[in-house]
C-alpha cells in the first residue's frame, strides 16, 4: 500500500493539529486545504512527508495584515 506524500490538517482552538487527510500530490494538497477553510473557516497547512515541513498554510502573513490595515485607514 503507497503512502500518501502529503497530510491537511487544521489547527484547533488551542493550536492543536487536526489531521484532515492525505493526499498523493501538492496540488490537490492545497486545493483541498482551501475547500476545507471555505467550509469550515480557520487555519489549515499542508505538511510534506518527504521533507517533514509544513509545505502551504492558510495563515495570514504580517505583510498581507499590514497591507489590509493600511488600505482600511
Amino acid at each position: 500500500m503507497k503512502v500518501a506524500p502529503y497530510d491537511v490538517f487544521r489547527k484547533d482552538l488551542l493550536g492543536t493539529p487536526v489531521w484532515m487527510e492525505a493526499v498523493q500530490d501538492i496540488e490537490t494538497a492545497k486545493l483541498r486545504m482551501l475547500e476545507l477553510a471555505d467550509r469550515s473557516p480557520g487555519e489549515y497547512f499542508v505538511f510534506s512527508q518527504e521533507t517533514q515541513e509544513i509545505v502551504s498554510d492558510t495563515a495570514p502573513r504580517l505583510f498581507e495584515l499590514a497591507f489590509q490595515f493600511r488600505s482600511s485607514l
